[in-house]
């Protein structure tokens, strides 16, 4: 909701929800069906006529976001061909003083500039 809340960003995305889940109950599966979409997008990056490497945001809870980025980076290796930005929010999306918005327009951002290879928290 938020990237299509502004549609004058200049960027594509796709989005692809894997749990909805407070980020206390993630599991290590939940962690392996994220790992196995980035993945996926690896692969139709590389197989695609265009020559940028894949941006990635995700949006994680905040409480294990860092486990999470830091078990991507360990599965990812020397194989991660893109920009990975996690971020979260204090208070969710729906409500009006959230952080949300900001956020995730901060990892976007950040995707653009961070090396391919870069697993960042934002």
């Amino acid at each position: 909701r938020i990237l299509n809340a502004h549609p004058n960003l200049g960027v594509s995305f796709d989005v692809k929800s894997i749990c909805k889940k407070d980020s206390l109950e993630i599991t290590d599966h939940d962690r392996g069906l994220l790992f196995d979409a980035i993945f996926k997008t690896f692969k139709s990056s590389s197989s695609s006529s265009s020559s940028q490497n894949p941006r990635i945001v995700v949006t994680h809870g905040t409480d294990t976001m860092i486990e999470t980025a830091l078990a991507l980076q360990r599965e990812l290796g020397d194989s991660n061909c893109a920009s990975i930005a996690f971020t979260g929010a204090t208070k969710p999306e729906r409500f009006i003083d959230s952080d949300a918005s900001f956020n995730v327009g901060l990892a976007v951002g950040a995707t653009s500039v961070c090396s391919p290879g870069s697993v960042v928290i934002c």
